[in-house]
């Protein structure tokens, strides 16, 4: 289904290299010149348009590393002729796909719902891989809660997901628009499948919704841990000033060096004072230990 030919064949693509010989083509098949342009050049956005009988239409898919590439092509009553830049995996995974199902290949309509399968397909195992790296980034968090990495995934996470669903749910407003009956060449046959590839876009939008909000609510839960663990330090220095404090007190006292006071005479003066600071600090301790504000509280919570 490449280039060599147009006799028997329904679907021709070309890429940058064979430029030439699709404005040849375009020359022999009498296309609107607009929509030659537009085969040629590389839309931002999946869009649709038509000229005179051709119907042209920009596609969005993912290839390795999350890179979006495009796919131009124009429908006519007989052909389908697409152009991309460089040799495309995807190119060759349609053509498998319609040298399973050979009745297929000779209908333009189903050649473009084969190019849709295949984007969609891409798109669904891109979703289930930013599950799995969403997934695997929520448990980092408790493992390594105070890791300053992980607030810069979760921005670069939401940078990719942003611009990754503007171009899924610009195709989903693609597939809307070939629903409508006045769109050339898109026959009742077809219609089906092309609300089953539109139904795909929908999940896949609705995913990357979801992932937005787990990512704000991954980001929020760092933070809440983050200032538990900082309460819990600053529990723990207060509860630790406490206990010292009224052996700070004792110590005081006695450190004065008044002339009348009897306990400076004492033979067991200093026994005296340290057991007093000692036995106020582990009174103190207890007390703390029995309120469940020092260690963990056995209360039987899982």
């Amino acid at each position: 289904m490449r280039h060599d030919g147009i006799a028997e064949k329904c679907w021709i693509h070309f890429t940058e290299r064979t430029k030439h010989e699709l404005k040849l083509l375009a020359e022999q098949l009498k296309l609107h010149p607009l929509a030659t342009q537009s085969l040629l050049s590389e839309s931002h956005l999946p869009k649709i348009d038509v000229y005179d009988d051709s119907l042209f239409i920009s596609l969005a898919w993912i290839q390795e590393e999350w890179r979006v590439s495009r796919l131009q092509l124009i429908i006519t009553k007989q052909y389908v002729i697409s152009y991309t830049k460089n040799d495309e995996p995807m190119i060759e995974q349609v053509e498998k796909k319609l040298l399973h199902h050979p009745e297929e290949a000779v209908d333009p309509c189903f050649v473009f719902y084969r190019m849709l399968d295949v984007a969609t397909f891409h798109f669904l195992h891109v979703i289930d891989e930013i599950a799995n790296k969403i997934q695997a980034l929520e448990k980092q968090v408790f493992k390594t809660p105070f890791e300053n990495e992980i607030g810069h995934s979760v921005y670069r996470w939401k940078v990719k997901i942003h611009e990754l669903r503007q171009t899924i749910e610009a195709q989903e407003e693609m597939m809307k628009t070939l629903n409508h009956p006045e769109i050339p060449h898109i026959n009742e046959k077809i219609r089906p499948y092309l609300q089953d590839v539109s139904s795909r876009f929908s999940r896949s939008t609705a995913a990357l919704d979801a992932f937005k909000e787990t990512l704000s609510d991954i980001f929020n839960l760092q933070l809440s841990l983050k200032s538990d663990h900082m309460n819990t330090i600053m529990k723990t220095l207060t509860l630790v000033s406490v206990i010292f404090m009224p052996m700070t007190f004792v110590a005081g006292v006695y450190g004065m060096n008044f002339k009348w006071m009897p306990e400076l005479t004492w033979t067991y003066g200093y026994i005296y004072a340290l057991g007093l600071m000692g036995g106020l600090g582990i009174a103190i301790a207890f007390y703390f230990k029995k309120k469940g504000w020092w260690g963990k509280k056995k209360d039987g919570s899982i």
